[in-house]
């Protein structure tokens, strides 16, 4: 019987050990279009800043970088089911009409695509916080824009990385 407990007990315990080294367990996706996923490099885009924020506290979170440059909000939406996979905990969703408005769609319409994927979001039990004003208001900071006058620097993805920070727990 004694020998039965102590199966029992390593069994509970692998299942916990794995259970929180599963990093899908504790993720974070970063969701939108060319403000998720900037032109300055990888590492230095706020998603992966934020993570090395996160880290530093001591979290093993992972915050995955789902931005696509140039995409519209119905895109999006099409591909938020692969783009957020199974046990993801949060999503800081950063995303306008910016790019519909470029390709002569309905503003409308991507504000009801962007209420959609925020719909689907939280049906799967994902939370979602929509980093959208935050992006704008370090957009607005000096020295946060890059030489292309629209996309974030790398000090912009810094100060966007640290106002998010606080949003996450």
């Amino acid at each position: 019987m004694n020998f039965f407990n102590v199966r029992i007990f390593a069994l509970v315990v692998a299942g916990l050990v794995c259970n929180a080294a599963n990093p899908a367990s504790a993720q974070i996706v970063a969701l939108g279009h060319s403000a998720v996923h900037g032109n300055v490099a990888e590492s230095e885009m706020w998603p992966a800043v934020l993570e090395g924020m996160l880290r530093a506290r001591g979290s093993q979170v992972h915050v995955a970088n789902a931005g696509v440059w140039g995409e519209t909000t119905d895109q999006t939406l099409a591909r938020t089911p692969s783009a957020v996979p199974n046990g993801t905990k949060l999503v800081l969703l950063c995303d306008n009409p910016a790019n519909d408005v470029r390709h002569n769609l309905n503003p409308a319409q991507a504000m009801a695509n962007i209420a959609a994927i925020k719909s689907q979001l939280k049906a799967r039990g994902i939370r979602v916080i929509d980093v959208w004003g935050t992006y704008v208001s370090v957009w607005r900071q000096p020295g946060s824009v890059g030489p292309d006058g629209r996309h974030l620097s790398v000090e912009g993805n810094r100060k966007m990385a640290a106002a998010v920070v606080g949003m996450v727990r």
